[in-house]
């Protein structure tokens, strides 16, 4: 796939100043890496009541990363940093001329996204998919559809994972979630393209205003990132 070239700096000491206008930050986060609990009382409650040892060890060490994160922006305790939950699950800070952020995790590994703007962000690994045409018929545009069904067989799956996080990476972006529908997100999927959102609900005018890269994380791992801005830089940080 023709991937955005993204390099992951250390994580700064100091505080950092918020991304302009046009620009994102993704950060690395390793989610089995030792890490300070800074979850607040209700985000502990919650915690504790997950059964899955891995599940909850990961809640602990993504929301405390998005904490710290954060703190380095706005400042204060990350403990005490004001998070709500919007009505689609998507959680935000309640608080004037907030940054806008996203999360995403796989397989003990998370990447998060800071900008001005709604953004989204989505991760998958390389894997077998089952059902592949069912889902394809099912969720992709028919332009997608032929595409796809066009690629030699072991092309498929990759194109096919690259198509559908770059369609959640919209979706998560608008706070839609799949729910949205991921059909009505048409984005380009062949291996010497960008990734680009080209229309949403056929609508070539309204994609314009959104910027969609894709880049490689974690050795296999393929990202998107989407962001409500017609042209966004991208600078990568690691905790």
């Amino acid at each position: 796939m023709a991937l955005l070239h993204l390099t992951f700096a250390p994580c700064p000491l100091n505080r950092l100043p918020m991304p302009g206008a046009d620009e994102a930050h993704v950060w690395l986060v390793d989610l089995e890496a030792p890490c300070d609990n800074w979850l607040s009382p209700a985000e502990q409650e919650r915690a504790d009541a997950m059964r899955h040892a891995e599940k909850q060890r990961h809640f602990i060490a993504a929301r405390s990363a998005l904490r710290l994160i954060l703190s380095k922006y706005i400042g204060g305790a990350p403990e005490q940093l004001g998070l709500a939950t919007a009505a689609q699950g998507k959680p935000f800070l309640d608080m004037p001329n907030a940054p806008q952020f996203n999360v995403t995790h796989a397989r003990g590994k998370a990447l998060i996204a800071v900008a001005h703007v709604p953004l989204g962000i989505d991760l998958e690994f390389a894997r077998s998919v089952r059902n592949l045409d069912r889902l394809v018929e099912n969720y992709f545009a028919p332009e997608e559809e032929k595409i796809l069904t066009s690629l030699p067989n072991d092309q498929r799956a990759q194109a096919f994972l690259a198509a559908w996080t770059r369609k959640e990476a919209c979706l998560k972006a608008t706070g839609e979630g799949i729910a949205g529908g991921l059909h009505r997100y048409r984005v380009t999927l062949r291996a010497d393209e960008e990734a680009q959102l080209l229309s949403i609900d056929g609508n070539e005018s309204a994609a314009q205003a959104w910027t969609l890269h894709a880049f490689a994380a974690f050795g296999d791992g393929q990202a998107a990132i989407c962001a409500a801005s017609p042209s966004l830089a991208v600078q990568g940080f690691a905790l």
